[in-house]
């Protein structure tokens, strides 16, 4: 991109020194390129809208047609379902609307008798076995009334989206397409002589190629950090799914094939993360012995260092193939061996973490020392504090490390505060 960046400067720089007695052209070039830039940006905009909406809600909103029906026949069918419990308990509720006629007295002067408390009853009976003919209907969904819920509720939200917008959106598209198409087509040669007419298609060629070139990589850096930010959700989604899904493994028979299909997702998972493990303990292991190698003193006699896939061990091989404990070496290869593993981990999780080393060179010969200083303290990350001594971090040393410090000061003890204070400058640095 930044290439195409500098050879469209140029190229602009050459066409306005050519053409500078017609900077009507000039202009009517910069006002198209604004259009386009304009036009295509919101043609993209609104691309991305059609495809959301087409991918969120327009498979259910093409069944609008059919929301009202649904609506009308759930509250049908609860109807019915009121009807048909009232019908099933008639002879009880019956014998409870007599008793709480008689019951804790009667409502009435004169008392029944049993006879005429029976016919009651009888009647009472017959009208509510009989029920409300109107809520009688053909069960079609049959829904308990939780999915009967669910379902009302996402046919609102359907109602309520951005369904609607979806032609206004293919219309503006449609426009933005043509006036794109028209941009493109307008003539910008003018009263040119032959010459100078080519020289300007050349130029006005190279223009629109290096501008095109530089908004396809722009779209595409886009496109991919919006696939990645998509891909990232979506891997969220599925696995929030495949939660849900186990926890009604038990329940849902309708649903086996598709949590089959979901156990075979999570297997793939599962086997791209032992591969992914794999890789990274390669590459681990190859950052440790690359480092070991720069600042061990023995870096001859080691053939490989090599980490168990499974255990993690890590062991050291010397050039005939036998392997040397790590208790054999000695405390500074031990330190040495420390550091180069920390280096490799800092390089294979490719975090950008501070690294704090405290009296790194105490237990070092001068070989190690040299080493560490020249080959691993520049590098050890982005930000490195070193804690050291002054028989550490020595003059020579710290000549060697000045270049790449921003900065360094001493630990100074104060014995009537009792407290120690930071002081800018090293230890002969006043």
């Amino acid at each position: 991109m930044e290439e195409f960046k500098t050879q469209l400067e140029d190229t602009r720089k050459r066409f306005e020194v050519t053409f500078h007695a017609a900077p009507e052209t000039k202009e009517a070039i910069r006002e198209q390129e604004k259009q386009k830039v304009l036009a295509s940006t919101r043609l993209t905009q609104v691309e991305i809208a059609i495809r959301s909406i087409s991918e969120k809600v327009l498979p259910f909103g093409l069944t609008g047609c059919l929301f009202q029906k649904i609506k009308d026949q759930i509250n049908l069918e609860r109807e019915s379902a009121g009807s048909e419990a009232i019908r099933e308990n008639a002879a009880n509720l019956a014998k409870r609307i007599v008793r709480v006629v008689e019951e804790p007295e009667p409502i009435y002067r004169e008392k029944l008798s049993a006879e005429k408390m029976a016919e009651l009853q009888r009647r009472i009976y017959n009208l509510l076995k009989e029920g409300d003919a109107r809520s009688d209907s053909v069960k079609i969904l049959n829904l308990s009334d939780r999915d009967a819920a669910r379902i009302l509720n996402k046919i609102e939200n359907l109602e309520n989206s951005e369904i609607f917008m979806l032609q206004s959106l293919i219309e503006e598209k449609l426009a933005l397409q043509e006036q794109i198409s028209n941009l493109n087509s307008i003539s910008q040669l003018g009263s040119f002589s032959e010459s100078e007419r080519e020289l300007f298609d050349q130029l006005q060629t190279e223009i629109e190629s290096c501008s095109t070139q530089i908004g396809r990589k722009t779209e595409q850096l886009r496109l991919l950090e919006e696939g990645i930010f998509d891909l990232e959700k979506r891997i969220n989604e599925i696995e929030l799914e495949i939660e849900k899904l186990y926890e009604k493994h038990n329940t849902s028979k309708e649903k086996v094939d598709f949590i089959q299909e979901c156990d075979h997702i999570a297997n793939v998972l599962n086997q791209y993360v032992v591969l992914l493990r794999k890789n990274k303990i390669q590459m681990l292991q190859e950052k440790t012995f690359e480092m070991f190698r720069l600042i061990s003193s023995r870096s001859d006699l080691i053939k490989d260092i090599t980490i168990d896939q499974d255990s993690y061990e890590i062991r050291i091989t010397d050039k005939n193939g036998h392997e040397i404990r790590k208790s054999a070496l000695s405390a500074g290869e031990k330190e040495v061996f420390a550091i180069s593993l920390l280096w490799g981990l800092a390089q294979t999780s490719q975090l950008k973490l501070p690294i704090i080393i405290d009296t790194p060179l105490s237990r070092l010969d001068s070989v190690h020392r040299d080493s560490i200083v020249s080959y691993y303290f520049p590098h050890a990350g982005e930000q490195v504090v070193i804690f050291s001594t002054d028989t550490e971090i020595d003059t020579d040393y710290y000549k060697k490390l000045k270049d790449h410090l921003c900065g360094a000061g001493r630990l100074v003890y104060e014995p009537r505060q009792e407290l120690t204070k930071f002081n800018e400058g090293y230890f002969w640095e006043k």
